[in-house]
């Protein structure tokens, strides 16, 4: 789910595409009534920010499924300094619910007019859990610089059929993308377990220098 938090006459600005807290007082959850979240919304859509998530059974994510409009939440930020580089081709590398911040970097490169080199690697378990993909593919259709691809891992989990690529982000899937770029950065996003393999992969055996690569990690909970 999207929410959408207006924030006219607040002075609230971000970069993209940072971080805020997102508080739901009175919340009863063990992990608290506060959560980290990545916008996926563009500093370029002006008056309202939002933050895209997974719904899961915790208090608190039942708690924020259940806003309606003209219900408020306490917001920190902007936090975090996963940004946007127009300067440099640049390689996103999401898992799952990992797309959100680079939903919001790919809306404010196209109503920039960003003209640098962007490739989007994108896994989910299933072809229903790509977020944002018609959009996505909208980003490419209407930018030379922009190129999407996605991965699916578990297929026949899904109601739909599946014609595309099939596993997890590969150093040789990585490799491919990357190879006609000169020092791209890495961006990369998702669940623990993904980014620490990836970045692995990355700082192993491909050899990319630490100061290329940018990361965040979603908890999910």
């Amino acid at each position: 789910m999207t929410f959408r938090f207006a924030t006219k006459g607040s002075g609230f600005e971000y970069l993209s595409n940072q971080a805020i807290r997102l508080s739901l007082p009175g919340v009863d959850d063990p992990w608290g009534a506060v959560r980290t979240f990545s916008l996926s919304s563009s500093p370029s859509e002006t008056d309202a920010i939002a933050v895209t998530c997974k719904i899961t059974d915790t208090p608190f994510k039942q708690a924020l499924s259940r806003l309606v409009p003209g219900d408020t939440a306490e917001v920190v930020g902007p936090l975090g300094s996963f940004l946007f580089d127009g300067a440099r081709p640049s390689v996103y590398i999401a898992g799952g619910i990992g797309i959100s911040p680079f939903r919001g970097m790919l809306r404010y490169a196209a109503d920039t007019g960003s003209s640098s080199e962007k490739r989007l690697l994108y896994t989910a378990r299933v072809p229903e859990e790509l977020i944002f993909r018609s959009e996505l593919d909208q980003f490419a259709r209407s930018s030379p610089q922009v190129r999407v691809e996605y991965s699916i891992t578990r297929p026949s989990e899904s109601g739909e059929t599946w014609n595309g690529r099939v596993g997890r982000i590969s150093a040789d899937w990585i490799r491919e993308v990357a190879a006609p770029f000169e020092r791209p950065l890495f961006y990369v996003a998702g669940l623990p377990e993904m980014v620490q393999g990836v970045v692995a992969t990355l700082g192993g055996a491909l050899s990319i220098p630490e100061e290329d690569i940018d990361y965040e990690m979603f908890r999910g909970y």
